[in-house]
């Protein structure tokens, strides 16, 4: 009953001292806050990110550290992170009343994302050209810039296509070839069959024809398509256009253009 008595008054005693720590946290967030939007006031986005995010460490609820994170994204070039949590914001608070201009800064930050859209899909078009070769010796552009970025995703697909194009090429020759191959062997089965029929050796190549036709038709079947795919795609990279994002396209990050594939 004592050790009862004791585990109560401590449990007791403790309270305050629980409330005590989360008020001091939320005090801490609201700090971090301020932090951030001094920092925004001052254009240090990256520091002012920094401080949101330790505000919604602190203090998840406080939502409007979203909005400032948001915000600051915005700064780094990060538009659609920024258009994301803006967004999020809004569903959260059911509108604008305690941030006002979050409502303004979600029409600038879409404003913003739809012309680095324009402006990387300008990027990526790729030039027409006549001869694979021509792309062959990599230009004397300096690296990063706009003109060898191009030459770079250009030569990347070209590449691919010409890989698909070999390797289905590649299955389709094998394939025809054991077609071919199974045919005749399957042929001339068939006709010592019929003047030794019940023969073993003669039933044993019949099956091996059989077997060459059947792997003849899967690899046909698997290579032409392929090799359909990769002539299809150069003849279309040769007329130029923008670059297909499947397989290598430009993207904008925080420190600037990446290039992914």
């Amino acid at each position: 009953m004592k050790q009862l008595v004791v585990l109560l008054l401590g449990v007791l005693l403790g309270l305050p001292a629980v409330a005590f720590s989360e008020t001091g946290t939320e005090g801490e967030a609201l700090r971090q806050l301020e932090f951030a939007q001094a920092e925004l006031n001052l254009s240090n986005y990256q520091k002012a990110l920094n401080s949101a995010e330790s505000a919604l460490r602190l203090h998840p609820p406080l939502y409007e550290a979203l909005a400032y994170k948001a915000i600051a994204l915005e700064g780094l070039g990060d538009f659609r992170v920024a258009e994301s949590m803006l967004v999020t914001y809004r569903e959260i608070r059911g509108g604008w009343d305690l941030f006002p201009a979050g409502e303004h800064a979600l029409e600038r930050v879409r404003g913003k994302l739809g012309a680095r859209t324009a402006e990387l899909e300008a990027l990526a078009a790729l030039p027409a050209f006549d001869d694979v070769s021509e792309l062959d010796t990599m230009p004397q552009f300096p690296d990063g810039s706009d003109e060898f970025l191009q030459w770079l995703v250009l030569r990347q697909q070209i590449d691919n296509a010409k890989s698909r194009q070999q390797i289905g090429g590649g299955l389709t020759a094998s394939g025809i070839g054991l077609l071919v191959a199974g045919g005749l062997i399957t042929g001339i089965s068939s006709g010592l069959s019929v003047s030794s029929p019940n023969d073993s050796n003669i039933e044993a190549f019949y099956a091996a024809g059989l077997g060459s036709l059947f792997a003849g038709g899967a690899l046909t079947v698997a290579g032409l398509p392929v090799a359909i795919s990769g002539v299809t795609r150069l003849a279309r990279l040769k007329k130029g256009g923008v670059a297909s994002k499947q397989e290598a396209w430009l993207e904008g990050t925080p420190t600037g253009l990446a290039l992914r594939f």
